[in-house]
């Protein structure tokens, strides 16, 4: 029998992103909403528009990854993708049946010390949200926790506002960047704090499923941040146009976790150093190297989480020997992410319990 979600996995969940020693290795089961269309029944156009085809959708992602979990809290999300802060702000944007919506505006230089801020919580597409949230909370049991749309980061939502001319600017116009950047924050900061409101959630913690309806209780932290863009840029400007800004953050929110797609060592060091990032996602865990990864991470006393790719001909128990060689048998610093691709032929409930006692081997 598959084991009743309980507060054992809670725990170790929670000794994981505060630098503890958990039980056993923290273990969900990975089903990608950002990677296709939540559900089988409306497609992505008919769940923007509507919260009770969205909540469809993401219900149906809750019943077929059920039966995979083993106490990870089931997450769903209004979700509207990318855009949303920046429709927030007034941005246009165009909505697909078969993709996520992509902005189809940026604001030119002038513009940028016009937005006001204070009209953030009554604008369209913020009201759409809350009215899904509330939809949301009204209509799911307890265990499923409804979390964030997708709020990104600063430094990404400086890209997503104002376009690729950022880049130049980070070069001819720094004074400007900087601006762009704090207005940026402080609508992530401004949106945030309303979210939570409407979430009933503290500043402090959360819940997030990161696109995945198998997510995390984080109780030391209270955002997901967001930064692919930052992934382009040099040491320099990462220093300057990135960390300051998603520190601002971090401090206002008790802590968080990061995520990216791409590779940059530069930008993995800085947020291992920063104090208040409790994980770290990669997008792209391919293009790291596992052991020496790991291993910074363990120095940081900084949680990966996320998923580590099996290499070929790689069986379970290899695979887990591995992990467990940089994890203290799986029980420090990773929160796994496994999907039915990973093993084919081996069931959840198989890896589960060969997962559960993973041998020190090759400790640090």
């Amino acid at each position: 029998m598959i084991p009743t979600p309980g507060e054992e996995m809670i725990s170790d969940i929670h000794a994981a992103l505060e630098n503890r020693q958990a039980s056993r290795l923290p273990l969900l089961f990975w089903r990608p909403q950002n990677t296709g269309i939540p559900g089988d029944t409306y497609d992505l156009k008919e769940q923007f528009y509507s919260k009770e085809r969205m909540l469809h959708g993401q219900l149906e992602e809750v019943h077929k990854s059920a039966a995979d979990n083993f106490g990870a809290p089931l997450c769903i999300r209004p979700n509207f993708g990318t855009v949303f802060l920046p429709a927030c702000l007034g941005l246009e944007y165009q909505v697909f049946n078969d993709a996520y919506p992509w902005l189809t505006g940026h604001f030119a230089k002038n513009q940028v010390s016009q937005v006001d801020l204070g009209v953030l919580i009554n604008s369209p597409m913020m009201q759409q949200a809350l009215e899904f949230i509330q939809w949301f909370r009204m209509h799911v049991p307890p265990e499923v926790h409804v979390y964030m749309p997708d709020t990104q980061g600063p430094f990404d939502l400086a890209h997503l506002v104002y376009g690729d001319q950022l880049f130049l600017d980070m070069y001819d116009d720094p004074s400007f960047v900087h601006e762009l950047l704090g207005l940026c924050t402080d609508l992530y900061i401004d949106a945030t704090r309303i979210l939570k409101k409407a979430l009933g959630e503290p500043l402090g913690s959360c819940y997030h499923g990161h696109a995945l309806i198998q997510g995390i209780h984080l109780a030391n932290g209270g955002i997901r941040i967001s930064e692919d863009t930052a992934t382009l840029i040099s040491p320099e400007h990462i220093d300057e146009f990135v960390i300051p800004y998603d520190k601002r953050a971090l401090d206002e929110f008790g802590g968080g976790f990061i995520h990216y797609c791409g590779k940059n060592d530069h930008l993995l060091d800085a947020y291992l150093a920063l104090d208040g990032v409790r994980a770290i996602n990669f997008g792209n865990p391919e293009m790291h190297d596992f052991l020496s990864t790991m291993k910074k991470f363990r120095a940081a006393g900084v949680c990966c989480f996320g998923k580590w790719p099996v290499f070929p001909q790689e069986c379970p128990q290899a695979y887990f020997r591995r992990i467990g060689s940089v994890t203290e048998g799986g029980r420090r610093g990773l929160i796994l992410h496994l999907d039915s691709t990973s093993f084919p032929g081996t069931t959840p409930q198989e890896l589960y319990e060969l997962s559960a006692s993973i041998p020190e081997e090759y400790p640090l």
